[in-house]
């Protein structure tokens, strides 16, 4: 273990002052600002997505944990931008803390950067660091007490980006976190993030993401926290592959001379 990484899990926040953060003027003032210039650029870029619901998430008694395949940093904006509004609101991102958490071991510039980058995904996505390498509880901890306050929960179990598209290992942090607040976890399968804004890029590139929310699924009584985690990954995988094959439909009909017939003008 590393000294950075000690000097970074004593910086988490705890659900008070991250609440904290969410309530303050700037953060408030920024939000619509960022949302604002996401939309403008998606004018300009010609970036986009949409939504497919296996059930009306309006209908479930909240708050709900998301757990969702992770390709793209476009995929937050793909996800809380489809969510229905009235969820979104109060719907809270839990990014990696060694990327979106304080840095106390480098250099004023690097520091200030880390804050702005804190201050713009606190603002723009209620995104708050939650430890992927040390010990979870904390921030399992932490992640409970945002629920029990009233906040749907945005996560992604791999723990990291996929640089390849394929799904990574569903961490046992999801299935402790389930256990312990007992909220139903909605599986989410994004495709299309990477196509935005793939790994090293910083700008949005003109590509459409699809993002399919699943039916919820809850703890049972015979789980252990990997086996519920292997179960949501099987269920997230399933998402996954009914995406493809509407996809190839998609594609199928598009190309078929029929299709194209009844496209003609009278």
């Amino acid at each position: 273990m590393t000294d950075e990484t000690t000097d970074h899990r004593e910086k988490a926040l705890g659900a008070e002052e991250i609440e904290r953060r969410f309530r303050s003027p700037l953060v408030l003032g920024l939000r619509p600002v960022i949302w604002g210039s996401l939309y403008t650029f998606m004018g300009i870029r010609g970036y986009g997505w949409k939504a497919q619901f296996d059930v009306d998430l309006t209908q479930l008694e909240g708050p709900l944990v998301f757990a969702s395949n992770h390709r793209s940093h476009a995929d937050t904006a793909a996800i809380l931008g489809t969510l229905p509004q009235i969820i979104c609101r109060r719907t809270c991102t839990a990014a990696a803390l060694d990327v979106f958490g304080p840095d106390t071991n480098s250099g004023w510039r690097r520091k200030l950067s880390k804050d702005m980058l804190q201050l713009m995904t606190a603002a723009g996505f209620h995104a708050f660091a939650f430890d992927r390498f040390g010990p979870p509880l904390r921030s399992v901890r932490t992640s409970v007490q945002l629920i029990r306050n009233g906040w749907n929960l945005l996560l992604y179990p791999e723990g990291t980006r996929s640089r390849t598209g394929e799904m990574g290992q569903f961490k046992a942090g999801v299935g402790v976190l389930a256990r312990f607040s007992q909220r139903p976890v909605v599986p989410v399968f994004v495709d299309g993030g990477e196509s935005i804004l793939p790994y090293g890029s910083f700008l949005p590139r003109g590509a459409f993401a699809i993002v399919r929310y699943g039916a919820p699924m809850r703890y049972a009584a015979d789980d252990t926290p990997q086996s519920f985690a292997d179960r949501l990954q099987a269920e997230v995988r399933r998402l996954g592959q009914r995406q493809a094959r509407a996809v190839a439909k998609l594609a199928y009909m598009s190309a078929h001379p029929f299709f194209h017939a009844r496209k003609q003008p009278a």
